[in-house]
């Protein structure tokens, strides 16, 4: 029996951050319960009986092959910080042509409910580990949240989500530093294109809270030179900061690129590639995938020589996904993901079914309130692949990246089974 979900309701896509992808919810009768218990719990936050980590626990089975167990254990001792009614969307970052047995992961905050204001709880009263949050770039972030539920700030109206991902060192760490993602509203086609005009809130107020600084003029003038420019058709998608890495750069991240228009505007912004390798890798993906999603560093003199290119599709079928075993077969014949990893991923995708979540770790989502009850009982926690990250850097070899993703899907989805 193949039992999958069948998605009532679409969803808006509302940004990545650094490379796993978050859709913003519609706000259904059902989702709207699920935010005024939402708001009760986060009067009490935080609710120490749901994790993060819950979620990830439940897919720790299917990624045994890819992370090992000491490895898992170190990114729970992470996720535990987190309570569960903060995130429903998290995912690990596996590098396909590396043996060893590590990931990185992330989670999102989405802005399209009260998850915000969750975060600003957790990180403002008490509840976050002390030798966290004495640390400069945690506090960093807890002013940023703190300015994204304010009910006048020009971020609460400018970002959508924001994501937390962490590099997981090869020897545990006592403190856990992560880098940090957002993304912005997008402008409207008919909007003026004047940068400075629509994006004066990101270089003045959004990213020098993140940094606990101002930016350079230079750097100021580098980000929305690369704003002004973006082709028609594409738009910002997400903004970062990598507080965990000794560098000042900012990545941006610029969605459905059209694969044509991707090295004239790298080139109009100073990147250029004399050997074109770059042409004919994306002429190469093309093939394999039909939604592009271009990143670089900006710095003091420009963009870095480092171009990512996520790749994945358009229409969003998650764990039904069939197209990913030919893309993958493709990196394998490239030579940049192994096939043991090849294999592993396709077997990732799958479904959490309310009937599962009884016992174990998911035992506390049924027992905190007859709301929750109801919400958590008809709710899949969907396994699938996110998109998949090709690292181009002219003169080096290419490197390829896979993010497999856990989401706890609202229950106005439609179980479907066959």
């Amino acid at each position: 029996m193949n039992r999958y979900i069948h998605y009532s309701t679409s969803f808006e896509n509302a940004g990545t951050a650094r490379e796993i992808e978050l859709e913003k919810k519609l706000i259904t009768p059902q989702y709207q319960l699920y935010q005024e218990d939402h708001t009760r719990m986060q009067k009490h936050l935080p609710v120490k009986s749901i994790l993060a980590s819950n979620y990830l626990c439940k897919a720790e089975p299917f990624v045994s092959s890819l992370i090992s167990s000491e490895k898992f254990k170190d990114i729970l001792s992470v996720a535990k910080n987190f309570p569960g009614n903060l995130t429903s969307f998290l995912g690990f970052e596996i590098h396909l042509g590396d043996a060893r047995q590590r990931a990185d992961w992330a989670f999102a905050v989405s802005g399209a409910g009260d998850d915000r204001i969750v975060f600003e709880n957790l990180l403002k009263q008490g509840n976050f580990p002390k030798p966290l949050i004495q640390q400069p770039e945690w506090q960093q972030i807890a002013a940023f949240s703190e300015a994204w539920t304010k009910k006048d700030s020009i971020l609460k109206k400018k970002v959508k989500c924001f994501w937390l991902e962490f590099d997981m060192p090869e020897t545990k760490s006592d403190v856990s530093i992560p880098s940090v993602f957002f993304g912005p509203e997008k402008i409207s086609e008919d909007a003026p294109k004047d940068a400075m005009t629509q994006y004066s809130w990101l270089v003045n107020d959004a990213l020098p809270l993140l940094r606990g600084q101002s930016l350079s003029k230079r750097v100021k003038r580098q980000i929305l030179n690369c704003i002004e420019k973006i082709p028609q058709g594409a738009s910002l998608f997400q903004v970062g900061t990598m507080l965990s890495r000794s560098t000042n750069d900012v990545r941006l991240y610029i969605n459905k690129i059209h694969p044509r228009k991707i090295i004239p505007y790298l080139n109009a912004l100073g990147w250029s590639d004399k050997d074109d390798n770059f042409g004919t890798l994306i002429a190469d993906v093309q093939r394999e995938a039909d939604r592009f999603v271009l990143s670089f560093d900006v710095t003091n003199d420009g963009i870095g020589p480092r171009i990512g290119l996520e790749c994945s599709f358009e229409e969003n079928l998650y764990q039904e996904e069939t197209r990913w075993e030919g893309f993958f077969e493709y990196l394998v014949t490239k030579g940049i993901c192994l096939p043991e990893k090849r294999d592993a991923l396709l077997q990732y995708p799958g479904v959490e079914h309310p009937d599962d979540f009884s016992g174990g770790v998911m035992k506390p989502f049924v027992s905190i309130s007859q709301h929750l009850d109801n919400i958590f009982s008809g709710s899949p926690l969907v396994r699938y692949i996110s998109h998949v990250k090709i690292v181009y850097l002219p003169g080096r070899p290419l490197e390829a990246k896979a993010y497999p993703a856990v989401r706890l899907f609202e229950p106005s989805s439609t179980l479907l089974y066959e």
